[in-house]
């Protein structure tokens, strides 16, 4: 179908960046522009397409409402055009293209927290012998702007400390407070987030055994001494016909003992969270976080329940709605750059400002181009 090009200007922005791409294919071979590709591809996932067969029906069905802004002279790619240039197409590129669309978007991330944490594709076989025959993910998360980040490969999971370092030394991220679980609680990473001048607070395990045990030490002695000197702050939540309760501790870490030898850079606070679950049963924990904040336990109290929506409002979203761990995707780029388009889209429904379900706006973007349009321009005018 011979293509009838109208500008789009809210949907320009997009289609620039997806032209600062380098095409991975051997030129003679390009039927489908690299734009057209990954333009659809965006559209499809915000629809419900889950595949590469998907996504070319999908492509197909529309050709109609691409043309009015899509050069198509061979009309729609096929599934496997799909799947190539998904599997030649480097992450990186790829995920930097993402980012200078939205970078307009964040504006100053002073005040806010950003998430890490790393999720299985259980579906998505990786074939590297260096991989734990699993794919896992690291993502960073702006939890006020419902926004991904970064995304990363790692080797297994609970092994992310050296792409947690890679990862946030590519962003912008000064004035953020970075949260992450103890995976990525080590003095390199520290020393990463602070040269992007932001803080840190970190989940803290027997991993970092020394630094481990001297916090553990200190909030024993605040506890014999009746926690006259540790501020603490109660939160209390309901749902699900369970009952959470949560109390948070800060002390000022001081001078470290000579045995903890690790450069760990500016660390002032250190926090005890005791959570009391009441439901079908009791459940009660203790975790211990590092940060380099002030000791004021309400503000870290706020962080710590800050970092678990990378949890609620991403990961298990993409679970649920996005069928992320039955996805079967045999190429390590194919899979990683699949899931880096549904982390995208699920971050335009979740900004998208209706009380709808984030199934109910995917639906509704099956429905409705131009609430798909919506979607990807909402915000970027204003901008």
């Amino acid at each position: 179908m011979a293509s009838r090009r109208t500008k789009n200007p809210d949907l320009q922005s997009l289609l620039d960046a997806f032209s600062e791409v380098e095409d991975p294919r051997v030129a003679r071979t390009r039927a489908h522009s690299l734009v057209n590709v990954l333009t659809m591809s965006l559209f499809g996932a915000l629809g419900g397409a889950d595949g590469w067969d998907a996504l070319a029906m999908y492509a197909r069905d529309h050709e109609e409402f691409f043309s009015r802004f899509l050069e198509m002279p061979h009309g729609t790619p096929s599934a496997d055009t799909f799947r190539r240039v998904f599997e030649a197409l480097h992450p990186d590129a790829f995920q930097e293209a993402f980012r200078s669309w939205f970078e307009p978007l964040l504006g100053d991330l002073k005040g806010q927290t950003v998430a890490m944490d790393g999720k299985t594709l259980r579906g998505a076989i990786a074939h590297s012998k260096q991989r734990d025959g699993k794919f896992h993910l690291l993502h960073v998360w702006a939890t006020e702007h419902r926004l991904l980040l970064g995304q990363s490969a790692v080797q297994t999971a609970g092994n992310e400390a050296g792409a947690a370092e890679a990862l946030l030394s590519a962003l912008h991220l000064e004035g953020a407070t970075v949260t992450a679980d103890a995976a990525s609680c080590t003095a390199p990473l520290t020393a990463v987030i602070r040269e992007r001048k932001a803080h840190y607070l970190l989940a803290l395990k027997a991993n970092q055994s020394a630094l481990h045990g001297h916090v553990v030490a200190m909030f024993q002695d605040a506890e014999g001494a009746g926690h006259r000197n540790s501020p603490s702050h109660v939160t209390a939540d309901e749902a699900h016909g369970r009952l959470e309760r949560r109390i948070i501790r800060s002390l000022p870490i001081g001078k470290l003992p000579p045995n903890i030898t690790a450069p760990w850079v500016d660390m002032k606070s250190v926090v005890q969270v005791d959570r009391v679950r009441c439901g079908d049963s009791l459940d009660v924990s203790r975790v211990y976080y590092i940060s380099s904040l002030p000791p004021i336990a309400k503000d870290l109290a706020s962080r710590v329940r800050d970092h678990w929506k990378i949890e609620n409002e991403l990961h298990h979203v993409l679970d649920v709605t996005f069928g992320d761990d039955r996805r079967k995707i045999r190429s390590e780029y194919g899979a990683q750059n699949f899931a880096l388009v549904c982390r995208h889209a699920l971050s335009l429904l979740k900004r998208e400002p209706t009380k709808m379900s984030v199934a109910m706006k995917r639906r509704r973007a099956t429905w409705s181009l131009e609430y798909c349009l919506q979607l990807l321009t909402l915000g970027f005018h204003e901008a």
